[in-house]
């Protein structure tokens, strides 16, 4: 209890310190957000405590918000206020999550149909960036509806496989997903469901023959979007030989290393990095740009955020009954795989997936969705994990 109340103690004055440093040196308008993102955490956390759950996820998740919206804000405040925004609407998501046991609906398959609907609907009507056909307007409001897609499967994959009930309609939903995504040209997502739902399965019931399985598939369809996909082509490419493409493919992964490197043990400090020089540096390449500015340090700091969260999560789902531990460690590994794919993406020790680094980078939606993982989480620990 002692260690939550420094950690906000410390948040606070780390945030009047970014309030003071936007009015005075920088001259920001939106100079009044981290305040108003301060408010909204620590009611969130009184919320929480209030209705006798855990709130040792939110600290953590505020830092990882804050740091995000002080390097949107210095990209663009446009960036800014959308972060800001995406944390409004995750706070309703949190509170949902927090209140309404979703995994506890009749009729599961509605979970895997839904998912697979908001993915053929993208497919059909979407709207295409970055190559990928993977936003979808509905009036004035647009968002990326895989974010919530694989939340919706994971509650079905979860369940079922608590249950070991038809395990060739779970492969059947898993498959239509990653063909899915991949008619959108979103491979990202897939790469991150499917490994999350082969580990959980390993984790279930272990054995030689279905780890194999699972390799083969992964080998399988990785030289099937290698073979089908040019930006999987040129990822790869940039993956394994970036100096052969340096003014082309390759220079995105080599901008970050540079600014990684350039960031030493403590960084060149806020606002001295050369952040408009790597591309995609608010959604991508976030982690990068914190590298540069933050220093070796910094960015270890913000990874042990995330193992903070990791743990906070594991302890929840500790003795709570097998459905609800399946499901749980389905969100948990949603979230920190794709951390690790992600940092590994950057640091060159995995291929780029062009997925964004949670909390941090700009995507309101998948701002908005994280926040709703977490609080389903929190929301077991009410009463003893009864809830």
């Amino acid at each position: 209890m002692g260690l939550l109340y420094r950690t906000w103690f410390g948040l606070t004055g780390w945030i009047v310190g970014v309030v003071l440093w936007l009015f005075i040196l920088q001259g920001q308008v939106l100079w009044w957000q981290p305040a108003a993102l301060w408010a909204l955490f620590m009611v969130l956390w009184l919320i929480t405590r209030q209705l006798g759950a855990d709130s040792g996820a939110l600290p953590f998740t505020a830092v990882l918000v804050f740091c995000g919206w002080v390097f949107l804000a210095r990209l663009d405040p446009a960036l800014a206020q959308g972060h800001f925004y995406g944390a409004m609407l995750g706070a309703v998501l949190y509170l949902f999550g927090l209140l309404v046991p979703a995994i506890r609906f009749p009729f599961t398959r509605l979970w895997a149909w839904a998912a697979l609907g908001l993915l053929a609907v993208t497919a059909i009507w979407g709207e295409s960036a970055g190559g990928a056909r993977a936003w979808l307007s509905v009036g004035s409001l647009r968002f990326q509806p895989v974010e919530l897609a694989k939340i919706f499967l994971m509650f079905y994959l979860g369940r079922q496989l608590s249950r070991e009930q038809a395990p060739w309609e779970r492969l059947f939903f898993l498959t239509c997903f990653c063909l899915l995504a991949a008619w959108q040209r979103d491979l990202g997502p897939a790469v991150l469901v499917f490994a999350v739902f082969g580990w959980l399965s390993l984790w279930h019931s272990f054995s030689w023959y279905k780890l194999l399985g699972w390799a083969a598939a992964a080998a399988g369809g990785f030289c099937g979007a290698v073979g089908l996909f040019s930006h999987v082509q040129n990822r790869v490419l940039a993956w394994l030989k970036p100096w052969d493409y340096l003014d082309s493919k390759g220079y995105q992964v080599l901008q970050g290393l540079f600014a990684l490197r350039a960031g030493g043990l403590v960084g060149q400090g806020l606002g001295q990095g050369l952040v408009r020089v790597i591309p995609h540096g608010h959604t991508d390449y976030i982690f990068a740009v914190l590298g540069e500015e933050f220093g070796f340090l910094g960015v270890c700091a913000l990874l042990l955020c995330y193992l903070s969260l990791a743990f906070w999560a594991l302890r929840i789902l500790d003795g709570l009954d097998q459905e609800r531990q399946l499901v749980g460690l389905g969100l948990t590994l949603l979230l920190h795989g794709q951390v690790v794919l992600v940092v590994g993406g950057i640091l060159r020790l995995l291929p780029f997936t062009g997925m964004t680094l949670p909390f941090v980078s700009f995507g309101s939606t998948s701002l908005a969705a994280q926040f709703w993982m977490l609080g389903t989480i929190a929301g077991w620990s009410r009463g003893g994990g009864e809830a």
